[in-house]
């Protein structure tokens, strides 16, 4: 930084994959981070997911690709089974597949950017974000503990579920969250023996669908997706977690395949989740000296696998852009949306009938479904149709000399 350049003070709510990484960079150009995040300690728990396409780059130029490595999940493909878990379809990973070759868990992806950003950047658990005024001249914040301060800039970082987002844009626009009508419950499960490290796909009649994933020796996760009963398991995520179980277990009981296994895995687990399938479409990013970043501000949904990278690729992007204007924040964040915008609405892109065509209602449309995909295979297929539902949007990862090492 140059000395004649002023030090900000950001505050970032959000100690998942989005905040760590932009403090990352914010304090390779000399900023002051902290974040704050809502949980009493760092969660290390999480689905599957994976960096692909534009956040690989990303996590190059971070330095990091060694270390994902090193906690990249065996997983070499997916396949569809039936109700005796015979498979029916199989599709090897590659970059733009249902898997890809760097899988990983949520919550070490998490630990890796909180450990290479914890001797820079001040960590506060236990610790959110209650209200905030956007001045002219700073950010001031009160907290959960009823303290305040005043930041340079805030940056939430806290999901497609933020509160600071709905503050933010709350009079402009009341609801830009958009419901793809999938409800989705997962939880870590045990592994037994016969799992094998490929992930399973299976489909019920009701509009339902079961997925197992074993990411260790002995333990791997277990998914509950839903496009029926659709409000009622959105408005459980409300109850206590003891009623949302008996409410999936109630929707998943008579599946078939593992479904005894698999809710009685769900009805112990210490850390169930649900969660409604949502993609958000702000027409803006920030209001003031306040920005989203990552899922607040574009969440794409876990169905186009690319909720990490753009976390991933939009803390560079507003780092990169800061570092661009550092003494007019007003032209970085603008810079930002501009930018970033056109690779977020690629990767928000969702192709004709998804999720429909994977939940369908009746046994035979589940037969017709299995049928095609086992066509797919046998044509030779696999890569172009993965090609196509993941389709790689034309955008290059700009290039920030002063973010360079």
């Amino acid at each position: 930084m140059d000395s004649a350049e002023k030090t900000l003070r950001v505050l970032i709510s959000g100690a998942g994959i989005a905040g760590p990484a932009l403090a990352f960079w914010l304090s390779r150009l000399g900023h002051t981070c902290t974040i704050v995040e809502r949980s009493s300690e760092l969660r290390s728990h999480g689905q599957q997911i994976d960096i692909r396409m534009q956040g690989l780059e990303a996590a190059e130029r971070m330095g990091l690709l060694e270390d994902v490595r090193k906690i990249i999940v065996d997983q070499p493909a997916v396949q569809f089974v039936d109700a005796q878990g015979k498979c029916c379809a199989k599709f090897p990973g590659f970059d733009q597949g249902f898997v890809t070759e760097t899988e990983v868990m949520r919550g070490d992806l998490c630990n890796l950017l909180v450990e290479k950003t914890k001797d820079t950047t001040e960590y506060r658990f236990g610790l959110s974000v209650v209200s905030f005024q956007d001045k002219k001249d700073g950010v001031t914040v009160t907290f959960s503990d009823d303290t305040s301060d005043t930041y340079d800039m805030l940056v939430a970082a806290d999901g497609q579920g933020s509160r600071i987002r709905r503050s933010l844009l709350l009079e402009d626009e009341p609801d830009c969250a958009r419901s793809l009508g999938v409800n989705i419950a997962f939880f870590t499960i045990s592994r037994q023996p016969g799992d094998s490290n490929i992930a399973s796909v299976y489909v019920a009649p009701g509009k339902r669908a079961m997925v197992t994933r074993f990411h260790s020796a002995t333990h791997g996760q277990g998914y509950f997706f839903s496009m029926s009963r659709t409000e009622e398991l959105k408005k459980s995520q409300r109850m206590d977690v003891a009623l949302q179980k008996e409410l999936w277990a109630s929707i998943f009981r008579d599946a078939g395949w593992q479904s005894d296994r698999l809710v009685s895995e769900m009805l112990r687990a210490d850390d169930f989740h649900a969660q409604s399938s949502t993609q958000i479409r702000a027409k803006t990013w920030s209001k003031g000296r306040v920005v989203c970043l990552g899922d607040s501000g574009y969440c794409p949904t876990s169905f186009t696998g690319m909720g990490a990278s753009l976390a991933l690729v939009g803390a560079y992007v507003l780092a990169g852009e800061m570092s661009e204007s550092p003494d007019r924040l007003d032209v970085a964040i603008a810079s930002y949306e501009r930018v970033l915008r056109p690779l977020v609405k690629g990767a928000q892109r969702i192709p004709p009938g998804v999720p429909g065509l994977m939940h369908p209602e009746k046994g035979w449309a589940i037969k017709v479904l299995q049928f095609v995909l086992w066509a797919v295979i046998m044509m030779g297929l696999e890569r172009p149709l993965q090609a196509f539902v993941f389709k790689k949007t034309a955008w290059d990862l700009p290039d920030y000399p002063r973010l360079r090492a």
